[in-house]
């Protein structure tokens, strides 16, 4: 991604994203993956640190900290959110710094535990990443790799699906999954790489490999009261004002025609998409609107060999 004031990812970074996991399901996964005997964590693409500080009070205390992202904005900012939620943690745990996901600025061997959140569905070449996360690793050591299927995220089912025709429902499926292959095409990265992790894990020659998927939904349904339902309301509705994220028709349009799409399918679909939006909220408004929202997100983990 290049270096900027406002990068990308800034887009996602709203208060919904507090909102990714149930502390429970951390717990048992804790257990799992036995963070408890690992005294080093590094979170590589770090951003905000939003996924290791879910993470690191599970480590065996003191446990020292590397947070790296190749985004200047979040290596300045990211201590801070850290500092704020272990204020008595030493200064000489903490260290951040920019740096590739391919070229980490960390020593051979050096880490207990390797972990990203929504990093490598952006990558070009994420095996190189994940190669480059079993460099830094200490043998026996686990990586942690947590990635979604964006793709089935976007075509759930709500209270308004059945009445849309099987030809709006397909072409809004078609739509995405253009998109998709157009960033893949493109070298933009895969947004569902989830589905492939453990076979690129096998490959890599990790150990131990288990797969997981986090049991969060985000369900919506009248009267909408409650943080994350509000956070979600807020944020969908922030990114279709203001034309990013999802929403950012100039890299919608390029991905679709890179995927196959034509001029006249892109016009078409992101009208219908746009229509989906409005009936959507002129439902939430009247307090007729409801789905699940269960996303397809992976956790993917295993052991450098010894």
């Amino acid at each position: 991604m290049p270096e900027s004031d406002s990068p990308h990812s800034a887009e996602y970074f709203g208060e919904q994203r507090d909102f990714w996991w149930n502390r429970d399901f951390l717990d048992l996964m804790a257990t799992r993956w036995r963070l408890r005997e690992a005294t080093s964590l590094a979170d590589i693409g770090c951003g905000l640190c939003h996924w290791s500080r879910l993470i690191y009070p599970y480590l065996k205390t003191p446990a020292r900290f590397a947070g790296i992202d190749r985004e200047p904005r979040w290596v300045a900012e990211a201590p801070d959110y850290f500092r704020r939620d272990f204020p008595h943690l030493a200064p000489d745990l903490l260290h951040f710094a920019a740096g590739d996901a391919i070229h980490l600025p960390l020593p051979d061997a050096s880490f207990d535990v390797v972990t990203c959140q929504t990093v490598l569905m952006h990558l070009e070449k994420p095996l190189d990443a994940l190669r480059e996360m079993l460099r830094v690793l200490k043998p026996g050591g686990l990586l942690l790799c947590s990635e979604p299927n964006n793709l089935w995220n976007c075509v759930t089912f709500t209270s308004q699906t059945a009445a849309e025709t099987v030809e709006e429902v397909t072409q809004h499926f078609e739509f995405w999954l253009r998109a998709q292959r157009g960033r893949i095409a493109s070298g933009l990265g895969n947004h569902g790489i989830g589905d492939l992790l453990p076979g690129y894990f096998a490959q890599l020659g990790v150990a131990e490999i288990s797969v997981n998927l986090s049991d969060k939904a985000n369900p919506l349904y009248p009267p909408y009261f409650g943080a994350v339902q509000q956070a979600i309301l807020v944020q969908e509705r922030q990114w279709k004002q203001n034309g990013i994220g999802p929403w950012d028709r100039g890299e919608l349009r390029r991905n679709v025609l890179k995927g196959g799409g034509t001029e006249d399918f892109f016009e078409r679909a992101f009208a219908g998409l746009q229509r989906k939006f409005e009936t959507e909220q002129n439902a939430i408004a009247a307090g007729r609107f409801h789905g699940g929202f269960g996303g397809v997100n992976y956790l993917v983990s295993g052991r450098k060999p010894s």
